[in-house]
């Protein structure tokens, strides 16, 4: 299995650096023998023929600039294994640090929790996972995403609902129900499309990253209007952001009438996350 890391790392080398292409080669190597690197090491097994033409499969896809997610039809988000496909989109590390804040704040209780623009169903399934007397809910305008969600809460034996919900449109039909909102909405402008990575704008369903230029925030305003409606009082809201507009949502959310209004750093020092309590 050493040879196929060699392999692996050689055959990508013209599309990704010698460390990216080391780091990929040794993942697809564990993913498909279901062993540790050490164990590759000290074993040195071979692969099977089948294995070897699987291997060739991916390589060829992921010089096509598919995301190895995809390929392998699945992403590890805060220790759970989440099936994804082209309807959603592949989870992040920062939402990963969204939903660990919340799993800190909330595990010995038992809040009501739903997750707006869930897509994969990560951040629902995370919280559940993490807060188990939690009830949690998720709802997404696509129905390829609600079909995956649904499936990952299954395989993971997790009592998460997922529903279809368009956030822009939709009236809500209950009142003062829930202790949190959750959402990572769509919320990359289009001027900054020129400076993503070709395999996300390619692959990765446009639904789920982009709004106007000049309406950036309008998920966030809508989601606020929603938690005036929905949250029950002091009921929090979480929302994962886009960097360049935390001050004007600090504003809006001022605006609405919400409080505590907390500005939150990702590991990269980078403004990542707000939360901030309905009165």
């Amino acid at each position: 299995m050493k040879d196929s890391i060699r392999y692996i790392a050689n055959r990508l080398s013209s599309y990704y650096d010698a460390r990216e292409c080391n780091s990929i080669a040794r993942y697809i190597v564990e993913e498909l023998s279901g062993m540790s690197y050490t164990d590759i090491l000290v074993k040195d097994t071979k692969f099977s023929e089948v294995d070897r033409k699987k291997i060739d499969v991916i390589v060829k896809r992921l010089l096509n600039g598919e995301p190895l997610q995809y390929i392998l039809g699945y992403s590890y988000f805060c220790n759970l294994k989440i099936g994804v496909d082209n309807n959603v989109l592949i989870p992040r590390p920062e939402t990963d640090e969204l939903c660990r804040l919340i799993i800190e704040r909330y595990k010995e209780s038992a809040p009501k929790i739903l997750d707006v623009c869930s897509g994969s169903g990560c951040i629902a399934l995370a919280l559940k996972n993490g807060i188990p007397e939690a009830c949690v809910e998720g709802v997404d305008i696509s129905l390829g995403a609600i079909s995956v969600a649904r499936k990952n809460a299954e395989n993971l034996n997790l009592d998460v609902e997922f529903n279809e919900y368009d956030v822009i449109t939709d009236t809500p039909k209950i009142q003062n129900c829930y202790d949190i909102i959750v959402s990572n909405p769509p919320y990359i402008c289009q001027f900054e499309k020129e400076k993503m990575e070709s395999n996300v704008l390619d692959n990765e369903p446009h639904i789920a990253l982009f709004v106007s230029d000049d309406n950036p925030l309008v998920f966030y305003d809508k989601i606020a209007e929603l938690g005036c409606s929905i949250l029950k009082s002091s009921g929090n809201l979480f929302f994962e952001i886009n960097p360049l507009f935390y001050k004007e949502l600090t504003e809006m959310l001022i605006s609405k009438g919400y409080a505590n209004i907390e500005v939150i750093d990702d590991i990269n020092e980078r403004k990542r996350f707000i939360a901030c309590t309905k009165i």
